[in-house]
């Protein structure tokens, strides 16, 4: 299964969950697109069906909860896409992208240590997504205060994608 993230959007100073990528033509395939393309307004049918019914292994089981908790949270129901990512973690731990989406519903929560704990783990994870990580946890220290570290966090984003991040420069106090 390959993982990708799409162009990011700014979500309470925090980049949105990135969807994890299911291929084929099934319910699972229906929550990925749900989640990568329109979290906002699609609802979490295709994923309760694949979850209930869609005989998944045991990646795509996790890819699947971790897309339903992505469309969960833009509904604003945290509570619930945090137990999906829990869900998501615990069929594949070593799953940065779900660790990711974890700590930006954490953090979308106000629970700012949990969020950058998770962004700890998915930085540490083979495979991750490094910059928006890197930025996330950014967001996260500078709501705790942590000015030196959100700094510190701020200019590796910019350094690992300048593109991307340059912007980010410019919220160094």
């Amino acid at each position: 299964m390959r993982s990708m993230w799409l162009p990011m959007l700014l979500v309470a100073s925090v980049q949105t969950e990135a969807a994890v990528s299911v291929i084929g033509t099934s319910d699972a395939q229906a929550c990925y697109e749900g989640a990568t393309f329109n979290p906002q307004s699609a609802n979490d049918d295709s994923c309760n069906e694949a979850i209930k019914h869609g005989r998944l292994n045991q990646a795509v089981l996790a890819a699947t909860y971790s897309n339903r908790g992505i469309i969960l949270a833009n509904h604003g129901e945290l509570d619930k896409a945090i137990a999906d990512q829990n869900m998501a973690i615990s069929l594949d731990p070593k799953s940065a992208r779900a660790h990711i989406n974890r700590a930006n519903d954490y953090y979308r929560a106000k629970r700012h240590a949990e969020a950058i704990a998770d962004y700890d783990v998915a930085i540490s994870l083979p495979g991750g997504e490094l910059a928006p990580a890197y930025y996330n946890r950014a967001q996260a220290h500078k709501a705790l205060g942590h000015k030196d570290l959100a700094n510190r966090d701020l200019k590796q984003a910019a350094a690992l994608e300048p593109v991307t991040y340059k912007h980010a420069l410019d919220e160094i106090e």
